[in-house]
């Protein structure tokens, strides 16, 4: 092989591989929400599911999962699915976030800058659309629209906060609350 084939090939494929040994401790390495997918998450066992109506309409189906397959604490490692059953602006949801903890009587000075970080990176949905609520076991939230990462919330504060709107015994939606906790 040629000297100048050789250096392109190193050049194509070595000097890219420089970069990924940069970092000499892996844990101040900067948190990489963005290059996991849903799928690279750890496998979790269902707790339960039910399904959202308001009156007459269906508007999502959502599934609880924990690593053990029941539901203790807020602040362990959890998964919260939820498939849309029709179109729902991101904006839409991010108020009525706002609501449920109103509701909830929640009341956080770091609300508001929570509140702004989900209305940034909540997408519109459709009909089919499945938004994934997965908490890690440093409190880590992360959020995917259809499997793909669209932001992460680093406090650990709010995995509990944002779950109690759903599994809180004061929830606005006590059957869809006993659903998801596999409650007869």
């Amino acid at each position: 092989m040629s000297i100048a084939r050789v250096l392109l090939v190193w050049f194509l494929w070595g000097i890219p591989l420089l970069g990924l040994s940069q970092t000499e401790d892996p844990k101040s390495a900067p948190y990489a929400s963005e290059v996991m997918t849903l799928e690279q998450a750890r496998p979790l066992a269902l707790v339960g599911s039910s399904q959202l109506r308001v009156a007459f309409l269906k508007i999502f189906n959502s599934e609880l999962f924990t690593k053990s397959g029941e539901w203790n604490d807020p602040r362990q490692s959890f998964r919260f699915e939820l498939t849309y059953q029709r179109n729902i602006s991101g904006s839409f949801l991010a108020k009525q976030t706002a609501k449920e903890w109103d509701h909830l009587g929640f009341a956080d000075s770091r609300r508001a800058q929570w509140e702004a970080e989900i209305l940034a990176m909540w997408p519109d949905v459709k009909k089919g659309d499945k938004i994934a609520f997965d908490v890690d076991d440093l409190g880590v939230s992360r959020f995917y629209y259809n499997g793909t990462w669209v932001g992460s919330l680093e406090d650990p504060d709010f995995a509990p906060a944002f779950i109690a709107i759903w599994l809180s015994p004061k929830t606005s939606r006590p059957a869809h609350r006993k659903g998801l906790l596999a409650e007869q």
